[in-house]
C-alpha cells in the first residue's frame, strides 16, 4: 500500500514540475488522476481488508475513506476519460 501511495505522489509531483517549467501537463496531469484514483481504490480495498468488520464502522476513518475514493475518482472525470486523455496525448505526439 506504501508503494502506491508513494508512487501516486511522485506522479502528482512530476505533473506539478512540469507546469513550473511552462509546458502542457494534460497527459502528465491525466496520467496522475488515473493511477493515483486506481491506487486508492486498491489500497482502501486492501484496508477493508485488514480491518474486517470494523472498516464499516464510523469509528474508524477507514469507512469514510472507503466512501470518499469513489467521490474522488469521479470528481474530474472517470477512469475511462482519464484513458482517453491519455490515449489522444499519445497516438498524436508520434
Amino acid at each position: 500500500m506504501a508503494v502506491e501511495i508513494e508512487a501516486s505522489r511522485r506522479l502528482t509531483y512530476y505533473a506539478a514540475w512540469v507546469r513550473e517549467t511552462g509546458k502542457s501537463i494534460i497527459l502528465e496531469a491525466a496520467m496522475a488522476k488515473l493511477f493515483a484514483s486506481e491506487s486508492a481504490k486498491r489500497v482502501v480495498d486492501k484496508a477493508m481488508s485488514v480491518h474486517g468488520c470494523y472498516a464499516y464502522t464510523k469509528e474508524f476513518t477507514i469507512e469514510r475513506l472507503y466512501r470518499d475514493v469513489k467521490l474522488g475518482e469521479l470528481y474530474e472525470g472517470t477512469p475511462e476519460v482519464q484513458k482517453i486523455l491519455i490515449a489522444a496525448k499519445v497516438l498524436y505526439a508520434r
